[in-house]
């Protein structure tokens, strides 16, 4: 209900996404504090894919709902970057965590909009 209020769909999946890139910045950090762990496999998160198929089949009425879409934490274990197994990777890590901080700031704003506007209707000026 109150998601039909902050503008259905699009409001929704924003919201998702923002819940998604923070749970990446706790788990690329995760990464980071563990890049000299031996044995360490990295972890990423997966919800863009999972996000894009639900909007996609927005029309079947079989398919998964926006609003359910969650991100989930994988393990990569099928690669090593070093010889005691740990598969970290400090340099691809940084540019991850560059890349999310931008994605969280530009979802950020977009649902501040969506605030900025209900506020304007609300208020009538």
């Amino acid at each position: 209900m109150i998601d039909r209020l902050f503008g259905g769909d699009t409001y929704t999946a924003a919201t998702r996404a923002l819940d998604a890139t923070a749970l990446r910045q706790q788990v690329i950090s995760h990464n980071l504090a563990n890049a000299n762990t031996p044995g360490y496999k990295r972890q990423e998160v997966q919800f863009e894919n999972e996000l894009s198929r639900a909007i996609s089949q927005h029309d079947n009425p079989c398919a998964p709902r926006i609003n359910s879409v969650r991100p989930r934490v994988i393990t990569v274990g099928n690669t090593s970057e070093r010889a005691d197994g740990n598969n970290v990777n400090l340099e691809t890590e940084s540019v991850n965590l560059a890349i999310n901080a931008l994605k969280f700031e530009a979802l950020a704003q977009s649902v501040a909009g969506t605030f900025r506007a209900l506020k304007t209707a609300i208020k009538g000026s």
